[in-house]
């Protein structure tokens, strides 16, 4: 008898992981709900994590007021333009659902914060059910176990986004996609099972029919939500045509019919597309807005989709028909695809360019993409970081379902192979896409798990992926036959080995059920509770800041319920029209959804990233008339600054500020501003320094936020050094400081200057809060609000975390 099979009845069996994944739900809501609750649950406010979470509560917040309507476009944003709604409505609906059923129809501040900051925990955790799902149709039930388990405590991407709070529609792509995955295979199965063909359609044989198309059904109303919460759903439908081509080439050359796959695909992408149309009706046919072009790419593919499906099984009927050589119908694919994309392109060139713009930016993000965090591509660390040991142990098991599918052809690990293998590329190019591929991950560590304890049994289980493989009608060749019995009795002679001493047998599993848990749970379990407790922005001050400047400037509007209209969205190519009393809020672009809704005032920039490049010029100008003019341009009012906005480097830390991104998005080079140089210590080895340029100090950036906009005087802060430019062996050019002198004023400095020939000298300060440069007075700038953190001082002034100036033209 097996150690992994049991005694009780199969009813009973079911009952027992029902209650281990119950538990596995618990764990996984446990972790995402009680450590970061602190951080979460402050007292008088919610703090909602990431940027993006509290735009969802925005709209959410608005949603409530005239459920189920959302807004399609806000004028709280973006200013003096306003802007279309970029997030699908499908989170946003969820949410406002359960805050409007909770709150009996009229649900307080408080309930809608509250149903908002629990939902992504929920979600998160709710992964963990088609995971063990997909896990038991492709393996048996032991894997989908411990995948389910796996993805309940992986950190990375997937925890973070998936925690209280980060109210992101992020978490919501990743449960509905292994959704859509899940009920995929399911149909593949089922279909494959019944053994459904045209013929089964032709005399309605709804008896086969029924549970393939149900299946189908489902994966596509879980495809539709999909695409209902995600902007770029094109991923998924593509990883699902994709596996569609391979599946018909594996099948035909192995002889099998494809029928099944045009009859459960099709109604996948038809069902999506029926949910999807609404939404392009919406923004009009001929809109030509980013989110309109995204919702025609995702029509133009499910048209593709619903298309070359029956078009591949005629191919595939004819060809076998009539004896045509089966290595021809690769090559009749290949011309497919490129007729079809012929076809698209003369409908509808603007809307195939998207596509190909979206796969652009995937494979090749430009240098201020590359500044957002998310954007990185992949490093050795960052997938440690992400995953841990799971990563490793992934690809290992990548490679054994790539043998499976090679050796058998069986359709859902088909699936299972194209779709982690997109997701393993998107991985590389962009580390953001962690939170997909943790699914991933987990799944492929469990077959690798299961596989290495099932070795350690004495009897072939029955649930394993083989008998399953036999379990199809008999299609599996003579000669391969052969070939799995030569490995079954090798395996059977090791199980035999082990019945013959059971201590042994006992002993081992326990040192693999060990093994399993240090090598594939335990390096997980410290980093995500680690990353659960860390606390994210915004700080304390950042948001008294916001509900100061809510509490103390005039409405943008004049009425404070304009907030919660539904607002008319103006002509396309026009900007809103906004009454005179409207203003701009200027910050970096990462606090725009901040001011939006703790304050109820308009940002002249977001995390959409627009008007980034008018910010950053701003921050970066050298005199106060550009600067004045990029305001005047922007009808600015008021500029908050904080501590990272002002500094590349926080001093005696590992934190980056933002300025070097300010630079990146101006335009500007580094250099400008500030340099890396090296001087020898005392025992002659080169350490790196970093030195302020004049133009540093002299950015608005530094003019505001550390002096205030006051006239400033160096005194004993102007150091002049020479350097020379050398190569290091590597081929790494970088400058080496040959002498160094501080003045006690810029004048002398100057002058020092003046009388030296070689251009390879510099003015330069050594602390970003001591000029060695003079500053005059900002003419058109209050200082009316520092928050109360002190980070710095200079000269007796206290520069605090956060502080805003009101512009005065």
């Amino acid at each position: 008898m097996s150690i992994f099979s049991t005694r009780m009845k199969p009813s009973t069996n079911n009952v027992y992981y029902g209650l281990a994944l119950a538990a596995i739900f618990g764990i996984a809501l446990f972790i995402r709900t009680y450590f970061p609750y602190e951080n979460i649950f402050t007292g008088d406010w919610v703090r909602f994590q990431y940027v993006d979470a509290w735009y969802h509560m925005r709209l959410v917040d608005n949603l409530v007021q005239h459920f189920p309507h959302r807004i399609c476009f806000d004028p709280y944003t973006f200013f003096p333009h306003g802007q279309e709604v970029h997030f699908e409505p499908f989170l946003d609906l969820f949410i406002g659902f359960f805050a409007w059923l909770f709150g009996a129809g009229s649900p307080s501040t408080r309930v809608i914060e509250t149903t908002g900051a629990y939902f992504p925990a929920v979600l998160g955790a709710s992964v963990t059910i088609p995971v063990y799902f997909i896990g038991k149709e492709l393996f048996n039930k032991k894997a989908g176990l411990i995948a389910a388990a796996l993805i309940a405590i992986l950190p990375g991407e997937f925890l973070s986004r998936s925690l209280l709070g980060n109210t992101d529609h992020h978490i919501a792509e990743a449960l509905l996609s292994t959704l859509t995955i899940l009920f995929v295979i399911l149909a593949l199965k089922s279909a494959q099972q019944k053994e459904i063909s045209f013929k089964s359609i032709r005399t309605r044989d709804w008896v086969v029919l029924r549970k393939p198309l149900l299946y189908a059904l489902l994966a596509g109303i879980a495809l539709g939500c999909y695409l209902l919460s995600w902007l770029l759903g094109i991923l998924l439908i593509s990883i699902i045509i994709a596996f569609a081509l391979m599946q018909y080439i594996l099948d035909h050359l192995r002889g099998r019919s494809t029928d099944y796959l045009c009859i459960t695909l099709v109604p996948v992408f038809a069902i999506a597309l029926f949910m999807v149309i609404p939404e392009l009706v919406q923004f009009g046919m001929a809109a030509q807005t980013e989110p309109a072009a995204a919702v025609k790419g995702e029509v133009l593919l499910l048209c593709a989709g619903i298309v070359a499906m029956p078009i591949m099984s005629t191919f595939s009927y004819l060809m076998a028909t009539r004896n045509l050589k089966r290595a021809y119908f690769p090559l009749s694919l290949v011309a497919l695809a490129g007729i079809l994309l012929a076809f698209f392109y003369l409908a509808s060139p603007s809307i195939v360019s998207k596509i190909f713009e979206s796969i652009r930016w995937l494979l090749n993000p430009t240098e201020t993409n590359l500044t957002v965090s998310e954007w990185q591509t992949l490093s050795l660390s960052t997938a440690w970081n992400k995953f841990t040991t799971g990563f490793y142990l992934s690809l290992i098991s990548f490679i054994a379902i790539a043998y499976l599918v090679i050796k058998r052809g069986a359709p859902e690990k088909t699936l299972l192979l194209v779709w982690s293998a997109a997701m393993l590329v998107l991985f590389y190019l962009q580390i953001r896409f962690a939170y997909y591929l943790a699914v991933n991950v987990a799944i492929l560590v469990a077959y690798l798990s299961w596989k290495a304890l099932a070795l350690i049994s004495t009897k072939a289980s029955p649930e394993t992926d083989e008998k399953e493989s036999i379990a199809r009608k008999g299609k599996i060749k003579a000669s391969k036959k052969g070939r799995g019995k030569s490995s079954r009795s090798q395996q059977m002679g090791l199980r035999a080995l082990l019945n013959k001493y059971s201590a042994t047998r006992y002993a081992l599993v326990i040192v693999a059920a060990v093994a399993l848990f240090f090598l594939a749970f335990y390096p997980n379990i410290g980093k995500s509770i680690e990353l659960a407790r860390g606390a994210t922005p915004p700080s304390e001050d950042w948001h008294d800041t916001l509900v100061w400047l809510g509490e103390n400037t005039p409405d943008p509007f004049e009425d404070p319920d304009f907030y919660y209209d539904i607002y008319d969205k103006p002509t396309e190519g026009e900007d809103y029209s906004y009454p005179e009393s409207a203003y701009g809020v200027l910050s970096w672009w990462d606090y725009g959804h901040w001011i939006t809704y703790i304050a109820h005032r308009i940002p002249n920039t977001n995390p959409h990233q627009r008007g980034v490049e008018q910010a950053a010029l701003f921050f970066t100008s050298q005199d106060e008339a550009t600067a004045n003019e990029i305001l005047d341009e922007l009808g600015s009012r008021y500029i908050i600054i904080d501590w990272l906005t002002a500094l590349h480097k926080v001093p005696d830390s590992d934190i980056n500020g933002y300025f070097s991104v300010l630079i990146e998005w101006a335009g500007k080079d580094q250099s400008e501003f500030y340099e890396k140089y090296y001087l020898r210590n005392e025992q002659g080895a080169l350490e790196s320094i970093a030195l302020y340029h004049p133009e540093y100090y002299q950015s608005m950036s530094s003019r505001l936020y550390f002096f205030r906009g006051e006239e400033v005087a160096p005194a004993n802060t102007t150091w002049v050094i020479s350097y020379v430019e050398k190569t290091h062996r590597t081929g790494v050019k970088y400058k080496e400081i040959s002498s160094q002198r501080r003045f006690s004023t810029y004048e002398g400095a100057l002058s020092f200057l003046e009388t030296q020939s070689s251009p390879y000298y510099r003015i330069v300060g050594v602390d970003p809060l001591l000029s060695p440069v003079p500053l005059e007075r900002l003419e058109h700038y209050e200082f009316i609000y520092q928050s109360p953190t002190i980070v710095a001082t200079w000269e007796q002034e206290l520069i605090s975390e956060v502080e805003i100036f009101e512009y005065q033209p």
